[in-house]
């Protein structure tokens, strides 16, 4: 199984069409065939193509250790696959997977500062302890009540592709 075959199942998922239990039943030949000793590895597929390698091993990570089937699952699923539609690149979606999973948090918390509910010490304290990529909690950090509702509205829109772009230059 390629990384392509996993999105396109994680698209049927997050749609409805398929239960996570064929998910799970389709990636137990990949996980039985992959050796625990990591010397006795393909390197080919890591060699060939690292961030397709890398992103298709977290999913299977994220996939494989759910225990049961649930909306926020497949919302989840639905984000990943967002991402790679919209960005066209699994290193991208790598790089951006903290964000993507914790997306409906981070827009419910850059919402309630803009309200004044979650403070500014609030605000640059679940950045620091978000897991996120550096450049992404440093733009956060200095990012003003505009660039914040900026990112708020296209982590909604599943706005990938411009939320990764944005992130390499400084905020507003």
């Amino acid at each position: 199984m390629e990384l392509r075959e996993l999105v396109e199942l994680l698209r049927e998922y997050a749609a409805g069409t398929i239960p996570l239990a064929t998910i799970h039943e389709r990636l137990g030949p990949v996980l039985a065939e992959d050796p625990l000793d990591v010397s006795a590895s393909d390197a080919e597929p890591w060699e060939r193509a690292p961030d397709d390698t890398r992103l298709f091993w977290r999913l299977v990570y994220l996939i494989e250790s759910a225990d049961e089937d649930s909306p926020e699952l497949r919302d989840r699923a639905r984000r990943i696959v967002a991402s790679l539609d919209a960005t066209r690149s699994a290193g991208t979606t790598h790089e951006l997977l903290p964000v993507i999973l914790d997306a409906p948090r981070l827009c419910t918390i850059i919402e309630k500062h803009r309200v004044g509910v979650v403070s500014r010490t609030g605000f640059l304290s679940m950045v620091a302890e978000s897991g996120y990529p550096a450049h992404v909690k440093l733009w956060l950090q200095h990012a003003s009540s505009t660039a914040l509702e900026w990112m708020r509205a296209r982590l909604g829109n599943d706005a990938y592709d411009v939320v990764a772009a944005r992130f390499e230059s400084p905020p507003e």
